[in-house]
C-alpha cells in the first residue's frame, strides 16, 4: 500500500513540475509518464551516488529537490500538497544523506528535519521515522550517544507496529549500535534479534524504495558495529563481530561502492581490537582508497581513524 501511494504522490508531483500545469494535469496519461520520469530520476541519482559518491550527484539532486519544493510552495489544494510532499520527503532525505556524506553534518540534520516534516504532511509514517533514525546516526558519529539513543527511541515509539517492517528492522539495528556505544549489552543484543526477525518480513512487495538496500549484509554491518563496541568489555563478542563483518563484505553489492568503505572500516576497527593490526591496516587502506575515490568525507574520516587506532 505504501509504495502504491508513494508512486501516485510522486507521479503527481512529477507531472506538475515538468508541465507547469495545475493539479488537473496530474491525472492524464502524460502526467503518469512524467511521474515515472521523476521517480526514475531520483533512482538514477541514488545509483550514481552508490557508484561514484555524493559529489558526483549532489548538485543535480539539490536542483531536483529545489524544483519540487518550489512546486510544493505553490500548490493550491491539500491533496496536491500531500502528493508533492511525499516526493519532497524522499528527495529531501536523499539530499540530507548526500550532505552528511560530504561532511556537512549540521546542514544534513536540517535537511532531514525538513524532509521529516514533508513526510508527516504526506501522512507517511515509515518515511518520517526513517528520517528520524538517519538524524540519530549523525549524533552518534559525533559522539552524542545518549542523544542519538533518545532520537532512535522516539522513532521506534512513533513507528509502533504500523511502519514498514524494513524500516523498523533498520531502526532496531541502528538503536542496537547506539546502545552498544553506551555499553548496554543486553538491550543492544535484543535490538539486533528484533532487527533480524523483522528482516524476514521486509520483502513483502511494499518495501519503500529509500530502504531498498536493507538486507542481510546491511544488518551484518550494523551487528559488526555493535559488537566492536561491546567487545571492549566482552572480548568474545569481537569474534562474533568479525565473523558478521566478513559475511557482510562477502555479500556486499558490487553496485554499492561508496557504502563498502563503511564495511571495510568497521572490519578494520574490529581486527584492531582483536590485535590483528596488519589485517586492520590493509582493510583501512582499502577503505581510505574508496572514500577518496568517491569523495566521502564521512567515510574518509572514519577510515583514517580506524587505520590509526
Amino acid at each position: 500500500m505504501w509504495r502504491r501511494d508513494f508512486l501516485k504522490s510522486a507521479g503527481a508531483a512529477g507531472a506538475a513540475l515538468a508541465t507547469g500545469l495545475g493539479a488537473g494535469a496530474m491525472t492524464d496519461a502524460g502526467g503518469r509518464d512524467l511521474m515515472d520520469a521523476h521517480i526514475a530520476l531520483r533512482a538514477a541519482h541514488g545509483r550514481l551516488d552508490n557508484l561514484r559518491g555524493a559529489s558526483a550527484v549532489y548538485a543535480h539532486a539539490v536542483g531536483h529537490h529545489q524544483q519540487i519544493l518550489a512546486w510544493h510552495a505553490t500548490a493550491t489544494s491539500t491533496t496536491e500538497r500531500q502528493r508533492i510532499a511525499a516526493l519532497a520527503a524522499d528527495t529531501g532525505g536523499f539530499v540530507g544523506f548526500l550532505t552528511y556524506d560530504l561532511g556537512m553534518a549540521e546542514n544534513a540534520a536540517a535537511h532531514y528535519r525538513d524532509a521529516a516534516a514533508h513526510a508527516r504532511q504526506a501522512g507517511d509514517l515509515s518515511c518520517c521515522v526513517n528520517l528520524i533514525g538517519q538524524m540519530s546516526r549523525i549524533l552518534t558519529d559525533q559522539g552524542h550517544y545518549r542523544r542519538a539513543l533518545t532520537l532512535a527511541d522516539g522513532a521506534l515509539h512513533l513507528a509502533g507496529t504500523k511502519a514498514h517492517p524494513a524500516v523498523r528492522s533498520w531502526l532496531h539495528a541502528v538503536r542496537a549500535h547506539h546502545r552498544a556505544s553506551l555499553g548496554d549489552a543486553r538491550p543492544a543484543q535484543q535490538d539486533l534479534a528484533t532487527a533480524w526477525q523483522l528482516l524476514d518480513r521486509a520483502d513483502d512487495g511494499e518495501k519503500p524504495p529509500y530502504i531498498g538496500y536493507l538486507g542481510a549484509a546491511e544488518l551484518n554491518k550494523w551487528t559488526g558495529h555493535a559488537m566492536a563496541h561491546l567487545g571492549r568489555t566482552s572480548p568474545s563478542l569481537l569474534r562474533t563481530g568479525r565473523a558478521t563483518l566478513e559475511e557482510a563484505r562477502a555479500a556486499w553489492p558490487a553496485t554499492s561502492v561508496r557504502g563498502s568503505a563503511e564495511v571495510l572500516t568497521a572490519s578494520a576497527r574490529i581486527h584492531t581490537a582483536c590485535g590483528e593490526r596488519d589485517i586492520a591496516a590493509d582493510l583501512a587502506a582499502r577503505a581510505v582508497s574508496i572514500a577518496t575515490t568517491t569523495g566521502s568525507a564521512r567515510n574518509l574520516r572514519a577510515a583514517l581513524t580506524a587505520g590509526h587506532a
